[in-house]
């Protein structure tokens, strides 16, 4: 049965639009992606991948890459001028601070894709030993100034930031507890873990933050650039199997790296459902109250069999999620 999409005038409109500009130039790329980047947001939950093959005979793959070529070269239209959707879906494997070097360096339009791919790898590899993201493992801590490091570029997009009362309570406890893990950066000090870390600990005070430099091996790269590596890590990274943000990783990776953690819908609610939602706000709320069991008997309010009876009870209350 065919899945019935309620839509507006302007959806139509836009289904219009997105179907006129593929039967023209490759210089309207950025539009297409634009256009599709507007109808994503007006579809509702389950939708997207419906709408995309039966109206404008896109795949989700396809229209991701349309909507990041809009994203990335919507300041730079000229550049891409005249190029095939294959040539300009290759840049997007080119570092974008060396991209409009690459791009000036050759005559991209006369070249076939096999030999873009072949120059684009040849020029990734000379990039190996000038990369930012060790190859091998660096096991030691450094005292690094807070002023020197970088956030990633549009972290808040992926997970957002503590805000309001959320903030003050995480302030409260770093101010109290220290920071417990130290920060993970690039060797140009870009930020890949613990920006929330490094905003608190600046806003109580602190000069320097302790930090560990990222690595991944060779064989794991995949010839990813290092930005496109810097976010792959961030997004690894944010994997915490006892919060929300698990969820919300696998999401990001699935949309961006192609992964197979769900099924790929390009909606968000299909990760992260209303019942693993439920599941882990009882489980941070079972462990916010061995958190309280734990200074109780700190504070001698209760003794250590107490105590332990106690998490006892409460870890049996812990569940799995789903």
């Amino acid at each position: 049965m065919e899945h019935i999409i309620t839509k507006s005038a302007e959806l139509e409109k836009i289904e219009k639009e997105i179907i006129t500009l593929k039967n023209q130039t490759a210089e309207n790329m950025i539009q297409i992606g634009c256009k599709l980047i507007e109808a994503k947001k007006q579809l509702s939950h389950g939708e997207w991948g419906v709408w995309l093959e039966n109206k404008v005979e896109f795949s989700q793959r396809t229209a991701n890459q349309f909507m990041r070529i809009a994203k990335e070269f919507g300041s730079n239209s000229q550049a891409i001028s005249n190029l095939e959707i294959t040539k300009v879906g290759l840049l997007l494997d080119v570092p974008i601070e060396k991209r409009e070097e690459f791009i000036e360096k050759h005559d991209l339009k006369s070249m076939s894709t096999r030999e873009i791919k072949k120059v684009i790898k040849e020029s990734v590899d000379g990039m190996c030993n000038k990369s930012v993201i060790d190859f091998d493992t660096d096991y030691n801590l450094y005292e690094i100034s807070i002023n020197e490091l970088k956030p990633l570029p549009d972290y808040e997009r992926y997970f957002g930031n503590r805000t309001g009362k959320d903030y003050i309570f995480y302030l409260n406890c770093v101010d109290k507890y220290g920071i417990t893990e130290s920060v993970m950066i690039a060797r140009d000090k870009t930020i890949i873990d613990g920006h929330e870390r490094v905003r608190a600990w600046k806003d109580l005070g602190h000069k320097t933050i302790t930090c560990r430099y990222a690595s991944m091996e060779e064989k794991h790269r995949k010839g990813y650039s290092d930005d496109k590596l810097k976010l792959y890590l961030f997004l690894l990274a944010n994997m915490h199997s006892r919060s929300s943000d698990w969820y919300i990783a696998e999401f990001w990776l699935d949309e961006l790296f192609g992964t197979n953690y769900g099924d790929k819908s390009g909606d968000i609610t299909h990760y992260l459902t209303d019942e693993r939602i439920e599941a882990l706000n009882h489980n941070q709320a079972i462990l916010q109250k061995m958190q309280e069991v734990i200074v109780q008997e700190k504070e001698g309010i209760i003794d250590n069999n107490e105590s332990s009876d106690l998490i006892k009870q409460l870890r049996e209350q812990y569940v799995d999620v789903p």
